[in-house]
């Protein structure tokens, strides 16, 4: 049987340790997420349990002398509330209210009113189970746990509050992390596998390098350069070698008719390679120093430095610093001319030593274009992935406290009762301010999912106006007023109405807080050129640093006390999806302007 070669049983014992620490901290990471989410399910189901216990006794305290059955029966805010617990959380699949002998009183589903409740385990039971156990029911599915909230009247035993939780919507949490556990671990045997040949290539090197030249001096090629610096078992064969070379007493360069077959390699890398001799004459070079130097290769080839760039070049004067030291340079960056423009390179010069003397050196300039482009989408990818923690954070803390103002509101309506119209009004207008922030907060996740956009058209000029007029009020208090200069003939576009809403009311929002000693916010529209509206929102402000123009879009970037740096990285996220621009135009001590771009059909 055929022996596995050195490289070989490197990258199987790898590969074999990174699938067992995948495994293992798979495993870890899975049985600690169950146990995280049942405890969370738990408690929310607890939450919303107490909140159907406090409206039952309430509206049994409402209905005093009847029968306490017949009133929860009849009661229809309850049988909403019901219905709207659920709803509101995704784990829930019903919830009852059951008499002391386990007979339904009301349902999320109506029609199983009256009906004798199921004998179901309990919530605490699959709590008590290891974290492996517990892994394994979520991830079977098809199990109702229900979580059970006893109720009293008058001190006396009189029913239960049940809360069904159906496995099956908790599996989808727990395979979508098995899902990203089994991406990470099938990209990460291949990657470590390679690796592993990287590093078996390594080490094998200097052993392929010796071989390597043997051969050339075999066919008579002497320019043989070996590393003498090494401390190890391979610097001996390495002298031998040198050894070898001179006794040949043979010219250590190469004639440009000898190149390298991977000339053709090396010309075509968006980075420049530069070989001199003992002299400083040009032995090699590729396309990239073809640009920098502004002459074809074959005219600088064998020629000395000097003779090809002047003096003054950043490059030249880099490189007569290299030999003058003999020190090497490492990740200098210089703006060197290319094609009649400046492009900034990072260079290093490295000297070519032998038995320490420098023979030559070696520059490689590396283009930082390329560099910045990805290092700009690598934080770019960051700050989104921070985002979608934000976004899942904030929903989490949000709707629980909407569910309660929508409770608390409703009871209030009921205790209040036929109120007046004064009183009325302002109920509606809290409950429709509700309404509209559960709204905000459906748009603010659709930042991370922009195929939900619904599209619509949308008037510009009425939803500004409706934006200005709720403001108004307040800030007209405070010395600020608002001008509006709308086009009449501006054309409807297609647009997502409410995230729309966001931009325009977050930027007139940010033009008042720049006027604490009031002024005008001055509202404008207009049709520009080709398919597209324009809108203009401008303050009289302190305005924006020059600096601080390019980074009040970054997201966590704020200038104001208390500020979270969310909102204007929304509203740029925001016109992006509706292929639009964003751009600001201020004046230190005279005000800002944010002139928005959409098109008419995105």
């Amino acid at each position: 049987m055929r022996r596995l070669s050195v490289k070989a049983k490197e990258a199987l014992g790898v590969t074999v340790l990174t699938f067992l620490v995948v495994a293992v901290t798979t495993l870890i990471h899975l049985s600690q997420l169950t146990g995280v989410l049942l405890q969370d399910v738990l408690k929310q189901a607890e939450l919303i349990g107490k909140q159907i216990f406090d409206q039952s006794r309430r509206s049994l305290l409402q209905g005093q002398g009847g029968n306490p059955q017949e009133i929860l029966k009849s009661d229809q805010n309850l049988q909403r509330f019901l219905e709207a617990s659920v709803g509101y959380s995704p784990h829930l699949l019903y919830a009852l209210i059951a008499d002391i002998e386990g007979k339904t009183i009301l349902h999320t589903e109506i029609r199983k009113g009256d009906l004798d409740t199921p004998l179901r385990p309990s919530i605490e039971d699959l709590l008590s189970l290891g974290p492996i156990q517990q892994f394994y029911v979520l991830l079977k599915g098809g199990t109702i746990y229900e979580s059970t909230l006893p109720m009293t009247l008058n001190d006396e035993p009189f029913g239960s509050v049940k809360l069904g939780i159906h496995t099956s919507l908790l599996r989808g949490q727990l395979s979508a992390s098995l899902n990203n556990s089994l991406t990470f671990a099938a990209i990460a045997l291949p990657v470590a596998w390679l690796i592993t040949l990287g590093l078996a290539t390594l080490t094998l090197k200097p052993i392929h390098a010796l071989a390597r030249q043997m051969e050339q001096l075999r066919q008579g090629d002497f320019d043989v350069l070996t590393d003498l610096s090494r401390t190890d078992e391979f610097r001996e064969l390495a002298s031998q070698v040198q050894l070898l070379g001179q006794q040949l007493q043979s010219d250590r360069f190469k004639q440009p008719s000898e190149k390298s077959p991977l000339q053709s390699v090396v010309d075509h890398l968006g980075d420049g390679v530069l070989l001199l001799s003992q002299s400083r004459r040009i032995l090699y070079g590729n396309k990239v120093i073809e640009n920098i130097m502004g002459r074809p290769l074959e005219q600088v080839e064998g020629c000395v430095l000097e003779n090809v760039v002047e003096a003054s070049h950043p490059l030249r004067a880099m490189i007569d610093e290299v030999f003058e030291q003999q020190v090497s340079v490492r990740n200098a960056v210089l703006s060197l001319p290319v094609d009649s423009t400046s492009k900034e390179f990072q260079i290093s010069v490295f000297c070519l030593r032998e038995e320490h003397k420098v023979m030559g050196a070696v520059a490689l300039l590396k283009n930082l274009e390329s560099s910045k482009t990805l290092t700009s989408l690598i934080s770019y990818s960051a700050k989104l992935a921070a985002f979608g923690q934000l976004t899942s954070g904030l929903a989490h803390e949000v709707k629980n406290p909407l569910n309660s103002m929508t409770i608390h509101l409703e009871l209030l309506k009921e205790e209040l009762g036929a109120s007046s119209p004064e009183v009325t009004g302002s109920l509606d207008v809290i409950e429709g301010e509700i309404r509209r922030l559960d709204r905000v907060v459906q748009g603010f996740l659709k930042f991370m999912r922009p195929e939900e956009l619904h599209l619509a058209p949308v008037d510009v000029n009425t939803l500004l106006k409706n934006e200005g007029t709720l403001l108004e009020a307040e800030w007209n208090r405070k010395g600020i007023g608002f001008v509006y200069r709308l086009d009449p003939n501006l054309p409807s576009i297609t647009a997502d109405e409410e995230l729309l809403r966001q931009v325009f009311l977050n930027i007139v929002l940010n033009a008042c807080q720049a006027m604490p000693e009031g002024g005008t916010v001055t509202i404008a529209t207009k049709r520009g050129e080709g398919e597209f509206i324009i809108v203009s929102i401008t303050d009289q402000g302190c305005g924006i640093a020059p600096e601080e123009r390019d980074k009040i879009f970054k997201l966590y970037y704020t200038t104001k006390p208390g500020g979270s740096g969310v909102g204007l990285a929304l509203v740029y996220r925001i016109v992006q999806l509706h292929d639009g621009t964003i751009e600001v135009i201020s004046d230190i001590g005279r005000g800002t302007s944010m002139i928005i771009r959409i098109p008419v059909k995105p």
